[in-house]
């Protein structure tokens, strides 16, 4: 149960006329794919040394977060279905956050052997969004590093026959441009929402940017004869929490939108708590508020944890050094990089940091997916 002042957070944030906080949950940081924009084998942490977060420390933060009427949970990595106990996990989330949960995962559609779309439905998956960058399997593994889009095609198909939620995240490159495309078309005869993203410059992304980045407005040029007569589709219909419009063409079943951190980046109504594979719960990309849970788990002292992360996610309503937006997206996946300076809106709460020099590729990457 909430003691009064978690009740009065609580209250406060649904004033305040913010979309309600959901959990982001990296699970890992093991891929066996390696993206071109991405490559996590370039983190000094790939693999992680510290003891991730159990399926029972999951349920456990999950029940907590119920109690706060939080009911979304998005799980990512890494690959996230690469961890053996992924229906543990997912069935631990969907339990604590109770019968009308949204439980949802990211992922390049190439699962493991002895896994399938039946069993994480069965655990409580109810959407699932999925990395497709291309439907020609040569350029698709050029971008990708391996895997094959006709087995990600595969996964989309039985998922939308379960009837989960499916949207595809394709990140646009100028090389790769028409396949973009030709992903987004998906969209004309499968209720889906397929999402562009602008290529950030940040990470092993920086090696491409100049070259590679496409933005926003051009793409829309290219697509006026889809859009001319297109209706949006609002956030709430798709279950999407990020900023973007989303456009159904005339006659289409699903729709396209756009993440555009590099030309009009916006958090203004972010809601995420990212919570990083060893339990470090970080509730904004700009200030240093990040809180570890693995005490408060032991001490049984949860409500105390998220009566910090919805404190901190109210006070930069007014904080002036985030003004709503940014420009800089900070992967928060790795529990020990280094963490950017910003203006503390409460005193700074220790971090789980490294020594280790910065490889060459740099500590950052792609940003919320």
């Amino acid at each position: 149960m909430l003691t009064a002042p978690h009740r009065d957070l609580a209250a406060a944030f649904t004033a305040a006329g913010r979309n309600h906080p959901y959990l982001a949950f990296t699970l890992n940081s093991l891929c066996n794919l390696d993206c071109v924009f991405c490559k996590p084998r370039c983190m000094p942490d790939y693999g992680h040394k510290d003891r991730p977060l159990t399926a029972s420390d999951y349920a456990a933060i999950a029940a907590e977060a119920g109690t706060w009427g939080i009911r979304k949970a998005h799980c990512s990595g890494g690959e996230p279905t690469l961890r053996a106990d992924i229906l543990d996990v997912l069935g631990g989330l969907a339990d604590g956050l109770g019968p009308e949960a949204s439980i949802g995962m990211t992922s390049h559609g190439n699962l493991r052997r002895g896994l399938s779309v039946e069993k994480l439905h069965g655990a409580g998956l109810t959407y699932l969004n999925l990395s497709l960058h291309s439907l020609d399997p040569a350029r698709s593994a050029d971008i990708m590093g391996g895997g094959d889009p006709r087995v990600t095609r595969r996964t989309l198909d039985t998922a939308l026959a379960l009837g989960l939620r499916v949207k595809i995240n394709c990140v646009l490159q100028r090389t790769y441009v028409a396949d973009a495309l030709t992903v987004a078309e998906l969209a004309r005869d499968l209720p889906i929402a397929v999402r562009l993203i602008e290529l950030q410059n940040i990470g092993p992304a920086q090696a491409l940017f100049d070259t590679e980045f496409i933005s926003e407005a051009e793409v829309r040029g290219r697509l006026q004869e889809w859009f001319a007569d297109a209706g949006e589709v609002g956030r709430d219909e798709l279950g999407v929490r990020s900023p973007g419009q989303y456009l159904r063409p005339d006659g289409w079943a699903g729709s396209i939108g756009f993440i555009s951190n590099s030309s009009c980046a916006t958090c203004s109504d972010a809601n995420r708590i990212k919570i990083t594979p060893t339990g470090v719960a970080r509730p904004c990309i700009l200030h240093n508020r990040d809180i570890p849970l693995k005490p408060h788990l032991s001490d049984g002292t949860l409500g105390d944890a998220f009566a910090h992360l919805f404190r901190a996610m109210l006070d930069r309503n007014s904080n002036d050094a985030w003004q709503g937006f940014h420009y800089v997206d900070y992967d928060l996946r790795w529990d020990r990089m280094e963490r950017p300076e910003g203006t503390p809106v409460l005193p700074l709460l220790p971090l789980v940091t490294t020594d280790a020099a910065q490889p060459a590729c740099n500590r950052a990457s792609t940003g919320e997916r």
